[in-house]
């Protein structure tokens, strides 16, 4: 089976040759260069001057060699594929189209508990919906089981959802605003709507098939997220868009 790579825009798979995504139009120039890098990691000596131009696309070049792990600081975008019928299970990639860790849904739980593991196996973090909540809340856990986050959907938030990151003791980290129907958000500092604490972006590959199928032929859903702060915890963005699909797209 030929090799693929995924847009770092809406997720969805393209053949490494390709120039634009089929979906949303965008340029895959960069990610065809991280994919030749990761596949020849040797370059010839007349192309290391090119290597800085790659810098400003991803911070996170020199981690290639290695097995990169799944909430690694240098993860700069990743691509999330939910598969059959939205069960919550399915794999996790990189931006250059490398598997880097699962989702795993625990069927027989009440409480719609998915956990993230590494590709060896380790258990990363966990997420779950909490049962007794006015309104639609799961919780992150670590690998130990302790909470580190709280998700929350605000309750009037129907066209333009809204959901809120909020840590232990109910303070409010992260904002997470959607766009119509919520296939797309943005993930901002605290309660901030200002782009200037712009943390991440999140966008669902397969909306239109939602909004003219109203998920009948529902086989799984797809999200990207591009990161744009190095120092946010990347097990909170991966957290957020899960507590976004279970809430939203899931039927």
């Amino acid at each position: 089976m030929a090799e693929k790579i995924f847009c770092p825009q809406c997720g969805d798979s393209a053949e490494i040759n390709q120039k634009y995504c089929e979906k949303c139009g965008a340029n895959l120039s960069e990610v065809q260069a991280l994919h030749a890098q990761k596949t020849n990691p040797n370059p010839p000596a007349n192309s290391m001057n090119n290597q800085s131009n790659q810098q400003n696309f991803t911070p996170s070049n020199q981690g290639y060699g290695q097995t990169r792990k799944l909430f690694d600081s240098s993860n700069d975008s990743y691509v999330l594929k939910e598969k059959y019928w939205d069960f919550g299970s399915g794999p996790i990639y990189d931006n250059t189209g490398r598997q880097i860790g699962k989702m795993k849904r625990k069927l027989l739980s009440i409480r719609s508990k998915i956990e993230l593991y590494e590709m060896d196996g380790t258990l990363s973090a966990s997420i779950n919906r909490k049962l007794i909540a006015i309104k639609p809340t799961y919780t992150l856990h670590d690998e130990y089981g302790n909470i580190i986050g709280k998700f929350e959907k605000t309750i009037l938030s129907l066209i333009h959802p809204k959901f809120y990151l909020k840590d232990p003791h109910g303070n409010i980290i992260m904002t997470a605003q959607g766009k119509f129907m919520g296939f797309d958000f943005k993930i901002r500092a605290g309660s901030s709507t200002e782009d200037i604490n712009l943390i991440a972006e999140i966008q669902k590959a397969d909306r239109w098939r939602d909004v003219f199928f109203s998920g009948a032929w529902d086989f799984g859903d797809t999200y990207g997220i591009r990161i744009y702060s190095k120092d946010v915890d990347r097990r909170l963005l991966i957290g957020f868009v899960i507590a976004i699909d279970n809430v939203l797209h899931d039927k």
